[in-house]
Protein backbone atom coordinates (compact mmCIF):
# COMPACT_ATOMS: atom_id res chain seq x y z
CA UNK A 1 0.00 0.00 0.00
CA UNK A 2 1.15 3.51 -0.79
CA UNK A 3 1.68 5.78 2.21
CA UNK A 4 0.23 9.21 1.50
CA UNK A 5 2.85 11.93 1.25
CA UNK A 6 2.30 15.57 2.23
CA UNK A 7 3.75 17.74 -0.54
CA UNK A 8 2.65 21.10 0.86
CA UNK A 9 0.80 22.36 3.91
CA UNK A 10 -0.61 25.72 4.92
CA UNK A 11 -2.46 26.73 8.07
CA UNK A 12 -5.94 28.09 7.30
CA UNK A 13 -7.14 28.48 10.91
CA UNK A 14 -5.05 28.62 14.06
CA UNK A 15 -6.70 28.91 17.46
CA UNK A 16 -4.03 26.90 19.27
CA UNK A 17 -4.28 25.05 21.59
CA UNK A 18 -7.96 24.37 20.87
CA UNK A 19 -8.08 23.96 17.09
CA UNK A 20 -5.76 24.23 14.10
CA UNK A 21 -6.85 23.48 10.52
CA UNK A 22 -4.39 22.88 7.69
CA UNK A 23 -4.90 22.56 3.96
CA UNK A 24 -2.54 20.07 2.43
CA UNK A 25 -1.46 18.92 -0.98
CA UNK A 26 -1.27 15.13 -0.72
CA UNK A 27 0.17 12.53 -3.05
CA UNK A 28 -2.12 9.54 -2.47
CA UNK A 29 -0.38 7.35 -5.05
CA UNK A 30 2.35 7.95 -7.62
CA UNK A 31 0.99 10.60 -9.99
CA UNK A 32 -2.27 11.08 -8.04
CA UNK A 33 -2.45 14.31 -6.05
CA UNK A 34 -5.19 15.94 -3.96
CA UNK A 35 -4.69 19.73 -3.79
CA UNK A 36 -7.15 20.58 -1.02
CA UNK A 37 -7.03 17.94 1.69
CA UNK A 38 -7.88 19.33 5.12
CA UNK A 39 -6.68 18.16 8.53
CA UNK A 40 -8.13 19.27 11.84
CA UNK A 41 -5.92 19.26 14.92
CA UNK A 42 -7.77 19.35 18.24
CA UNK A 43 -6.35 19.06 21.75
CA UNK A 44 -5.44 15.57 22.93
CA UNK A 45 -7.69 14.16 25.63
CA UNK A 46 -7.82 11.35 28.19
CA UNK A 47 -10.87 9.44 29.47
CA UNK A 48 -11.28 6.79 32.13
CA UNK A 49 -13.72 4.14 33.33
CA UNK A 50 -13.51 4.37 37.16
CA UNK A 51 -14.23 1.15 39.04
CA UNK A 52 -14.81 1.51 42.76
CA UNK A 53 -13.37 -0.90 45.30
CA UNK A 54 -16.75 -2.71 45.47
CA UNK A 55 -16.78 -3.25 41.67
CA UNK A 56 -19.38 -0.62 40.83
CA UNK A 57 -18.58 1.92 38.12
CA UNK A 58 -18.91 5.69 38.20
CA UNK A 59 -20.46 7.31 35.15
CA UNK A 60 -21.26 10.96 34.61
CA UNK A 61 -24.48 12.45 33.35
CA UNK A 62 -23.93 15.83 31.75
CA UNK A 63 -24.66 18.02 28.77
CA UNK A 64 -22.34 17.60 25.77
CA UNK A 65 -22.59 20.32 23.13
CA UNK A 66 -21.43 18.04 20.25
CA UNK A 67 -24.57 15.87 20.30
CA UNK A 68 -26.53 18.76 21.86
CA UNK A 69 -28.00 16.76 24.72
CA UNK A 70 -27.52 15.42 28.21
CA UNK A 71 -25.88 12.02 28.00
CA UNK A 72 -23.89 9.42 29.89
CA UNK A 73 -20.10 9.60 29.77
CA UNK A 74 -17.01 8.93 31.83
CA UNK A 75 -14.59 11.32 33.55
CA UNK A 76 -12.07 12.87 31.20
CA UNK A 77 -10.87 15.98 29.48
CA UNK A 78 -8.10 17.75 27.64
CA UNK A 79 -4.46 17.04 28.32
CA UNK A 80 -2.63 20.20 29.33
CA UNK A 81 0.59 21.21 27.59
CA UNK A 82 3.54 19.16 28.90
CA UNK A 83 1.18 16.88 30.88
CA UNK A 84 1.42 13.10 30.53
CA UNK A 85 -1.84 11.33 29.56
CA UNK A 86 -1.88 9.22 32.75
CA UNK A 87 -1.39 12.32 34.91
CA UNK A 88 -4.14 14.12 32.99
CA UNK A 89 -6.65 11.32 33.44
CA UNK A 90 -5.92 11.07 37.18
CA UNK A 91 -6.35 14.86 37.45
CA UNK A 92 -9.68 14.66 35.58
CA UNK A 93 -10.81 11.72 37.74
CA UNK A 94 -10.23 13.78 40.87
CA UNK A 95 -11.69 17.02 39.45
CA UNK A 96 -14.85 15.48 37.99
CA UNK A 97 -15.53 12.64 40.43
CA UNK A 98 -13.40 13.31 43.53
CA UNK A 99 -11.72 9.91 43.08
CA UNK A 100 -8.24 8.46 43.13
CA UNK A 101 -7.30 5.03 41.78
CA UNK A 102 -5.00 2.32 43.10
CA UNK A 103 -4.45 0.92 39.58
CA UNK A 104 -4.51 2.65 36.21
CA UNK A 105 -4.60 0.45 33.10
CA UNK A 106 -3.85 2.07 29.73
CA UNK A 107 -6.27 0.80 27.07
CA UNK A 108 -4.74 2.54 24.06
CA UNK A 109 -4.15 5.73 22.15
CA UNK A 110 -6.35 6.40 19.11
CA UNK A 111 -7.01 9.10 16.51
CA UNK A 112 -10.66 10.16 16.06
CA UNK A 113 -10.83 10.36 12.30
CA UNK A 114 -8.95 8.11 9.90
CA UNK A 115 -8.21 10.88 7.40
CA UNK A 116 -8.88 14.31 8.91
CA UNK A 117 -7.21 13.32 12.19
CA UNK A 118 -9.10 15.56 14.65
CA UNK A 119 -8.12 14.61 18.22
CA UNK A 120 -5.97 11.90 19.74
CA UNK A 121 -7.55 10.17 22.71
CA UNK A 122 -5.86 8.25 25.50
CA UNK A 123 -8.13 5.63 27.06
CA UNK A 124 -7.83 4.16 30.58
CA UNK A 125 -9.46 1.85 33.10
CA UNK A 126 -9.00 2.79 36.76
CA UNK A 127 -9.45 0.12 39.42
CA UNK A 128 -9.67 0.45 43.17
CA UNK A 129 -11.13 3.95 43.00
CA UNK A 130 -12.07 5.62 46.24
CA UNK A 131 -13.27 9.10 47.19
CA UNK A 132 -10.50 11.50 48.19
CA UNK A 133 -12.21 14.89 47.79
CA UNK A 134 -15.36 16.58 46.64
CA UNK A 135 -15.64 16.85 42.85
CA UNK A 136 -14.62 20.26 41.48
CA UNK A 137 -15.49 20.30 37.77
CA UNK A 138 -14.16 23.41 36.11
CA UNK A 139 -15.61 25.91 33.73
CA UNK A 140 -19.25 25.52 32.88
CA UNK A 141 -19.54 21.80 33.62
CA UNK A 142 -22.55 20.52 35.53
CA UNK A 143 -21.91 16.86 36.33
CA UNK A 144 -24.14 14.31 38.02
CA UNK A 145 -22.24 11.25 39.26
CA UNK A 146 -24.01 7.91 39.04
CA UNK A 147 -22.92 4.53 40.40
CA UNK A 148 -23.84 1.78 37.93
CA UNK A 149 -22.98 -1.82 37.16
CA UNK A 150 -21.64 -2.99 33.78
CA UNK A 151 -25.05 -4.22 32.60
CA UNK A 152 -26.63 -0.80 33.18
CA UNK A 153 -23.84 0.83 31.14
CA UNK A 154 -24.34 -1.77 28.37
CA UNK A 155 -28.03 -0.79 28.32
CA UNK A 156 -27.18 2.92 28.20
CA UNK A 157 -24.94 2.29 25.20
CA UNK A 158 -27.57 0.25 23.35
CA UNK A 159 -30.26 2.87 24.03
CA UNK A 160 -28.17 5.79 22.77
CA UNK A 161 -27.60 7.38 26.18
CA UNK A 162 -23.85 7.33 25.46
CA UNK A 163 -23.82 9.75 22.52
CA UNK A 164 -20.12 10.66 22.23
CA UNK A 165 -17.94 8.15 20.36
CA UNK A 166 -14.99 8.60 22.74
CA UNK A 167 -17.07 7.29 25.61
CA UNK A 168 -18.62 4.46 23.59
CA UNK A 169 -15.15 3.43 22.42
CA UNK A 170 -13.79 3.65 25.95
CA UNK A 171 -16.56 1.38 27.20
CA UNK A 172 -15.85 -1.14 24.41
CA UNK A 173 -12.15 -1.14 25.35
CA UNK A 174 -12.78 -1.48 29.11
CA UNK A 175 -15.65 -3.97 28.99
CA UNK A 176 -13.51 -7.15 28.54
CA UNK A 177 -11.71 -6.32 31.80
CA UNK A 178 -15.00 -6.19 33.70
CA UNK A 179 -16.49 -9.63 33.09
Amino acid sequence: MHIWKTLDQQVVLDRTPFVRVTQETIEVAPGRVIDDFYQVHLMEFAVVVPVLEDGSIIVTRQYHHGPGKVCISFPGGHIDQDEAPDAAVLRELKEEAGLDASELIPLGKFVDNGNQRCATGHYFLARGCKPVSLPEPGGFEEIELLCWDAQRIDKALSEGEIAVIHHAALWALARPYLG
